[in-house]
């Protein structure tokens, strides 16, 4: 049990679970303002006091934006990434991938607003959740899980909800560009950690 509280896939997949019953039991009003709050979208991410950004990047990994039951039982791949990567590791990467990649295609909206290709209402755009970092930690679990049947269940999963997470990718759409891109920081962040333990030790200088 000790070991269990000590992981923080433990606490995170908890406040996802939290959340769940908070989402469906908050008056239409409230959740929607909660919501607004959380969402990644440029109007929060200007600095204080006009916006809230690093408010907003930390609780939309809280605050999903549909389905609430859907994202517990996924970020139990959390637990896979923590074991294949390190407690430290995982939590670098997967919080990097959902601050990261929210800045990435938040940066894609502002470029198309200030070059007319979007309207500037798009500034206001709800977009929270948990997907960005769920998608990473989901690829560590396909490529490290143990025993490694669980990679297959992994695999499965990924493949279930990967056309509902990249739809609209042949138009650009930012959120399945999002999606895209924390998969493909995922990869390469195991690849660069696969490489790290392979490579040989120096050899001890001799006199």
């Amino acid at each position: 049990m000790r070991h269990l509280v000590r992981n923080p896939a433990f606490w995170y997949v908890g406040a996802l679970a939290f959340m769940w019953p908070v989402q469906e039991l908050l008056a239409p009003g409230p959740l929607d303002q909660l919501r607004e709050w959380a969402s990644t979208n440029l109007a929060n991410l200007r600095l204080p006091p006009a916006g809230h950004p690093v408010a907003a990047l930390v609780v939309s990994a809280f605050v999903t934006q549909a389905s609430p039951w859907v994202w517990p039982p996924l970020a139990l791949s959390t637990f896979a990434a923590v074991s294949a990567l390190g407690a430290r590791r995982a939590v670098a990467l997967l919080a990097t991938v959902h601050m990261g990649v929210s800045l990435v295609t938040e940066g894609m909206v502002w470029w198309r607003i200030r070059h007319g290709s979007l309207p500037g209402s798009e500034a206001h755009t709800l977009d929270t959740g948990p997907s960005y970092l769920v998608v990473a930690a989901m690829t560590v679990a396909v490529l490290c899980a143990r025993p490694l049947w669980l990679r297959g269940v992994w695999l499965v999963l990924l493949a279930l909800v990967a056309p509902r997470l990249l739809d609209g990718l042949g138009e650009g759409s930012f959120s399945a560009i999002g999606h895209l891109t924390a998969f493909t920081v995922a990869l390469a962040a195991v690849c660069a950690h696969g490489y790290r333990r392979r490579r040989p030790s120096p050899a001890p200088a001799t006199a």
